[in-house]
């Protein structure tokens, strides 16, 4: 039935066990199969039959109040060591982008201890010479969440993984 988790949740410190019900109150609407996990503290994860854009767009359109960003998974690699994470992405990036210019990586520990620089470090000389590194205004953001049985993989543009905009997003 699930296969594969479609997103990752943050939530407000304290807030994750009531979090549950309000996304799986978004995403009930098109999957009753949905379900929803705390996967550590502050961190759920959504299982759906639905696509994980499909997803992200019904948390975007009514955002649970206690959730503060959402990533949801474009690739899913099993596994957790940096080298197979960093040829993984790597091979995803270089098929998936045709056209991008910018990007650069941000990668997560939730719940297991991996070494996220070497990860970062290895996709961005990885891509050397097919997409320049931009810290201040990259066209997007490779975002690398690690979990104890795998790690997800979620391309947005800068911020838009945030359910609330900051001013200084706005400026």
């Amino acid at each position: 039935m699930w296969q594969n988790p479609k997103a990752l949740v943050t939530t407000k410190p304290g807030k994750g066990r009531k979090c549950i019900n309000e996304i799986l109150n978004r995403i009930l609407i098109k999957d009753i199969d949905a379900r929803v996990i705390e996967y550590v503290q502050n961190v759920a994860i959504v299982y759906s039959n639905l696509d994980s854009l499909v997803v992200y767009g019904l948390l975007f359109a009514s955002p649970p109040s206690c959730a503060e960003k959402v990533y949801p998974f474009q690739l899913i690699i099993n596994s957790t060591n940096e080298k197979e994470i960093v040829v993984n992405v790597i091979n995803f990036i270089k098929n998936k982008t045709k056209d991008l210019k910018t990007f650069y990586v941000r990668c997560y520990n939730r719940g297991i201890d991996v070494n996220c620089r070497e990860i970062e470090m290895g996709v961005g000389i990885g891509l050397k010479g097919l997409i320049n590194v931009d810290f201040k205004d990259p066209e997007v953001v490779l975002h690398v969440n690690v979990l104890k049985e795998f790690a997800g993989i979620s391309l947005l543009r800068k911020n838009q993984e945030k359910f609330r905009a900051t001013l200084l997003d706005k400026i």
